[in-house]
């Protein structure tokens, strides 16, 4: 072969193939490195279960707490049926309502507190 000629099909094909070989082994290197900064740096909070008890239900007890906090989660959850019922234009008996959590704030203090005045200045300019 000469040096004229160029390379073969069956040498093109060799240099893709091994190519593509030392791009997907960095790529696999790479992720085991990220891997290992996740374990390194990243510190799981450990959840220690809460055991509550349970207080004896006497039989002179007229009204129970836990069923003012249950009146109190059954008012919460109708009145967000009723806004996604508003909302989404539906029937508030095509709702079902499964689970409901509080999503924790990330933003910073300052960050919520530019909102607020976003959203009073919205009002004020009304």
């Amino acid at each position: 072969m000469n040096l004229q000629d160029g390379i073969s099909l069956g040498e093109a094909i060799f240099i893709t193939l091994f190519s593509m070989a030392i791009v997907f082994v960095t790529l696999l290197v790479i992720s085991f490195i990220l891997a290992g900064f996740k374990s390194v740096f990243y510190k799981e909070e450990k959840k220690v279960p809460v055991k509550k008890e349970v207080p004896p239900i006497s039989d002179n007890a007229v009204v129970d707490s836990t069923e003012e906090l249950v009146d109190n989660d059954e008012e919460i959850v109708a009145v967000i049926a009723s806004a996604i019922a508003a909302q989404t234009g539906e029937s508030v008996e095509n709702i079902y309502i499964r689970n409901i959590r509080r999503v924790p704030q990330n933003s910073p203090a300052w960050a919520v507190a530019g909102r607020q005045e976003g959203i009073h200045n919205n009002f004020n300019r009304r």
